[in-house]
């Protein structure tokens, strides 16, 4: 009796050691794409570098308005589902600086950039309820290839 809860003991204790040798609390490797796209509408074209990691994004943007001004700045906010809202923080006719409210649609390959009334809470620039609208976005970026 005494050899068969020795037995016991010892297998409970390697399986507590290999059961500690898992690991159960490592953090997971987050994945990370990094991406480029380009938009034209008419005589306007925006560039977006847009890098993903996890539930995040963040990037450059980048608006030329027919070729008379530029509206260029970062990129940064959540993604939720198929959708990235965040803000887009530029220099505007490289005078000042604004802050927008920003998100992106994903469908298929492209990235639509939403429309719709924006308002602003502590500085921080959102969409009012209800206006967010994907439906006749003047930008639709697709992506860049890179030559190989």
């Amino acid at each position: 009796m005494l050899e068969d809860s020795s037995l016991k003991f010892k297998f409970l204790l390697l399986f507590g050691l290999l059961y500690s040798c898992t690991r159960p609390n490592e953090l997971k490797r987050i994945e990370s794409t990094a991406a480029s796209y380009i938009a034209v509408a008419g005589v306007d074209t925006a560039w977006l570098d847009l890098n993903i990691k996890g539930t995040t994004f963040k990037g450059k943007c980048a608006i030329s308005f027919a070729d008379k001004f530029t509206d260029s700045g970062e990129v940064r906010g959540l993604i939720r589902g198929d959708t990235l809202l965040g803000d887009f923080h530029y220099l505007h006719y490289g005078l000042e600086w604004k802050r927008v409210a920003f998100a992106l649609l994903r469908k298929d390959q492209a990235l639509y950039m939403a429309e719709g009334e924006q308002g602003e809470y502590f500085n921080i620039p959102y969409f009012k309820p209800g206006e967010l609208r994907f439906d006749s976005v003047k930008f639709v970026f697709r992506p860049i290839t890179a030559a190989r």
